[in-house]
């Protein structure tokens, strides 16, 4: 009896987990319905719960982004696009709409130029992400310790030679592939970037009251 106990309340909290995993398929399936009939106010609030729950995807934020950039909030549409973009930085349909949401501000505030080997480097780790460039880097490592064992046992030199020079090689291209890791990584979790919100906010000279206005930024 106590077996057969067991087994049902095994069998119902598996339910109840399968279950809890198919609420936000559909609450995905109930916003995208929304969505395409031009009702967005219920195809965020479904969204939303969807994030709420935990889940974050760059579909999930880049559907919520152009759910905001359809109600006219142009600030909260941008910040969904960037957080789109940190998990995917090559899409182009991200980067496109992210341009053009942010051709509806009022404020053009350009960006400082940057060096162009470093934007290469930019450009180059946000190729994958740094879950991809970590498993390269560790089938990298691996590969260039099987070749400097083939350097310390083999007997032939010109084997000896090449082995030794492409394990040298591939050790070099690992350690590319960490620092990319750690780039891409870094650039996901960077915390010193911030998107207005507010309909007008005032950069002042100095914290507080007694710093001077010097100047005015708009949300759009």
């Amino acid at each position: 009896m106590k077996r057969i106990i067991l087994l049902i309340t095994i069998c119902f909290s598996a339910s109840l987990e399968a279950g809890a995993q198919d609420v936000p398929d559909s609450l995905w399936n109930d916003a995208n319905a929304h969505y395409a009939n031009a009702q967005y106010q219920e195809a965020l609030e479904n969204y939303l719960k969807i994030e709420g729950s935990g889940k974050e995807s760059p579909d999930l934020y880049y559907n919520i982004g152009n759910t905001y950039f359809k109600m006219r909030y142009i600030a909260y549409a941008i910040l969904y696009y960037e957080k789109a973009l940190r998990l995917e930085p090559n899409n182009p349909d991200i980067i496109y709409n992210l341009q053009v949401a942010r051709e509806q501000c009022i404020d053009r505030i350009e960006p400082v130029p940057t060096f162009f080997v470093t934007e290469w480097i930019r450009k180059s780790h946000q190729i994958l992400s740094s879950g991809i460039w970590a498993a390269i880097s560790i089938g990298l490592l691996v590969l260039a310790l099987f070749l400097f064992l083939v350097f310390l046992f083999a007997r032939g030199v010109r084997l000896r030679k090449a082995s030794f020079i492409l394990s040298i090689v591939v050790l070099l291209f690992a350690i590319m592939s960490t620092v990319f890791a750690w780039q891409s990584r870094k650039e996901a979790t960077r915390e010193d970037l911030a998107i207005v919100l507010a309909a007008v906010s005032s950069v002042r000279s100095a914290p507080g009251t007694q710093g001077k206005d010097l100047l005015v930024i708009h949300e759009v």
